[in-house]
């Protein structure tokens, strides 16, 4: 008899609604960078190149990074949450990912008020030549704390319980 998956509780959907559509904001500014990159190439012989794009990369890989794990931890496809869970015996398996989940909102705090501390003391020093403050990269870091805690307290632990898994790796 197949036993049908456990329903997604309102939390489980409202997680995956957001990190849905961070995704979809990650995906956007790489584009945007990719954009940016390929119109320096192409315009380089004719104008000499924008001296501003290196600065404006810099920025956007940075948020693109942290926006996009801040998806990954809500989409549940963040390495380690699945890898040492997973790894778990099946006895501890839900100690287990009550540790990982403690871990990850003490980390996400950890980053939100570092983070955000760092961010504000980087505002009084500007990108060369884009003229506006470093502390905007800088804010990507608590903004990924901010969704790890949400994330960590949101989620429900029984969306994330995995299958049994062989000793080899391979699911049973």
């Amino acid at each position: 008899m197949d036993s049908a998956p456990p329903q997604a509780s309102r939390r489980d959907m409202l997680v995956t609604g957001i990190s849905t559509r961070l995704a979809a904001i990650a995906g956007a500014v790489l584009l945007a960078l990719f954009l940016v990159n390929v119109a320096q190439i192409a315009t380089r012989p004719i104008t000499g190149g924008w001296i501003w794009v290196n600065d404006l990369s810099r920025l956007l890989v940075t948020w693109v990074i942290m926006i996009g794990a801040s998806a990954a931890i809500g989409l549940r496809e963040h390495l380690l949450v699945d890898f040492v869970v997973q790894r778990a015996p099946a006895a501890f398996r839900t100690v287990s990912a009550l540790v990982v989940r403690a871990l990850e909102v003490g980390i996400g705090f950890i980053l939100l008020v570092s983070g955000a501390a760092v961010a504000m003391n980087r505002m009084d020093i500007q990108y060369i030549q884009l003229g506006i403050p470093t502390g905007y990269a800088y804010l990507a870091v608590p903004v990924l704390g901010l969704f790890m805690v949400l994330f960590g307290v949101l989620m429900s632990l029984q969306g994330q319980q995995p299958t049994d898994v062989a000793e080899g790796g391979e699911a049973k």
